[in-house]
């Protein structure tokens, strides 16, 4: 069970960065255009969160 929450966590963080990059630069491009719908803050809160997780897992796990 931990495994696969591990390896849920690695593509976690790897979708949330690729929409943290593509949110953020929509918002550049025209403000307004994402937050006002959603706060980018929050995908990058949770970008952060999943990598401090794989960051400390204890085996290094990467499911590439």
């Amino acid at each position: 069970m931990k495994d696969m929450v591990l390896k849920f966590n690695v593509e976690l963080f790897r979708t949330t960065g690729a929409l943290t990059l593509i949110l953020f630069l929509l918002e550049t491009l025209k403000e307004g255009y994402v937050s006002f719908y959603l706060n980018p803050v929050i995908v990058l809160a949770i970008f952060l969160a999943s990598g401090l997780v794989w960051l400390f897992d204890p085996e290094g796990r990467d499911t590439a």
